[in-house]
């Protein structure tokens, strides 16, 4: 059985006009947490259709979840969905609504489920249930594969982003290129890390990914030089046993500027 690509890496996950109180944005930062990057395409951001347009160009294999409650002008959804099924084969299309009563679910299931294929579910929310619409939204998406084999969201960081830490009375400073909630990427100058074994450990690095600056205890898992460059991958180790992750308080704080550095990448290619 072939692999495909989304398998591996997941799919990246967008929700079309919902609404706000039953998927808030704070979601989007929660399932980032669980690994997975969505987004929220709004009606306020200008085209709706237009945007949709551009996500399947660059996103080919994505995940949409289309609010079937929602009033947009000139789009029917049950026509909207079918053709961007029948137009876009690798695309997985699911539908959201609420779900006051047992009949809606019904009527959407049989509406929107008999006519669409591959549907990626449809997904009833009740009003008023936060923490249970969550779970109904990892489940969904868990089922759909979105998040493939990976585990966890990495974001590339700006040319201001460094780790500094000292090892046996030498100091030593990188380049963060990228980071996740439980790894950090650097690229080195030529003295890379000689001297450094991996597994060696590192104490109280210190550590800025765009402008968020913190400590953490962290231990070398790779290194590499490749045509005169080398890199490093640190990850993050806490205390007392020095078990893989950040500190409690530290892991929401990063996770926050992980969501914020992709919503802000893909903001930017929404106005491009």
């Amino acid at each position: 059985m072939s692999i495909k690509n989304t398998d591996i890496f997941g799919r990246k996950v967008f929700f079309v006009a919902p609404d706000s109180s039953l998927v808030p944005m704070s979601f989007m930062e929660d399932f980032c947490t669980l690994g997975y990057e969505s987004h929220i395409l709004s009606r306020g951001d200008g085209s709706l259709t237009e945007n949709i347009d551009i996500v399947i160009s660059h996103f080919p294999d994505a995940l949409l979840y289309v609010n079937i409650d929602a009033n947009v002008s000139g789009i029917g959804w049950l026509q909207f969905v079918r053709k961007i099924r029948q137009q876009n084969p690798d695309i997985l299309v699911g539908v959201i609504f609420s779900a006051p009563h047992q009949e809606r679910i019904h009527h959407v299931e049989n509406e929107f489920g008999n006519d669409v294929s591959p549907l990626a579910g449809c997904v009833a929310l009740a009003p008023g249930e936060s923490e249970e619409n969550f779970k109904t939204l990892v489940a969904a998406l868990e089922k759909a594969g979105a998040k493939g084999r990976r585990n966890s969201i990495r974001a590339l960081c700006n040319d201001s982003s460094y780790i500094s830490f000292g090892v046996g009375g030498k100091a030593f400073h990188a380049r963060v290129d990228d980071v996740n909630i439980s790894h950090i990427s650097c690229v080195l100058g030529e003295s890379g890390v000689h001297g450094m074994r991996i597994y060696d450990k590192v104490r109280a690095a210190h550590i800025c990914v765009n402008g968020l600056e913190f400590s953490s205890d962290v231990v070398l898992i790779m290194k590499r030089e490749k045509g005169g460059l080398s890199t490093a991958v640190f990850m993050f180790i806490k205390k007392p046993d020095d078990e893989p992750g950040l500190e409690k308080d530290l892991e929401p704080e990063l996770n926050k500027k992980i969501y914020e550095i992709t919503s802000r990448e893909f903001t930017k290619l929404l106005k491009k």
